[in-house]
């Protein structure tokens, strides 16, 4: 298997198992609100980034998942050792993805000059 694929692999993995760590393991409401849309794995899959977004996008709301991820990260790598065999869990880095927020905001500015040239 060459590496490309068996990062990709990987981050697919880790992707379903940190949605049924938030969803079931993980006692943690507020974090059940997120989905997590992409994980960048570094090349010797010690690093996972994962990119997440929510229903709840207030920058508030947002610092307040970003906190939470941090406090539990222990408790998620621990679990997630449960569902993805590696040798090594990788450290697990957490960012709010904020591209669907631009698409929307993008999308109000194009109708609003759509309105104004009527």
């Amino acid at each position: 298997m060459t590496g490309a694929k068996r990062v990709n692999r990987v981050s697919s993995e880790i992707k379903k198992a940190l949605a049924k760590i938030i969803f079931s393991d993980l006692n943690v409401e507020e974090l059940k609100f997120c989905s997590f849309n992409n994980i960048k794995m570094s090349p010797d899959l010690s690093v996972a980034t994962v990119y997440f977004t929510s229903i709840k996008s207030k920058k508030e709301e947002v610092e307040e998942m970003l906190r939470l991820f941090r406090h539990n990260n222990k408790t998620i790598r621990m679990n997630l050792s449960k569902y993805v065999s590696l040798r090594i869990v990788p450290e697990l880095r957490f960012f709010y993805d904020d591209t669907l927020d631009n698409v929307y905001r993008i999308e109000e500015l194009l109708n609003s000059i759509k309105k104004n040239d009527e």
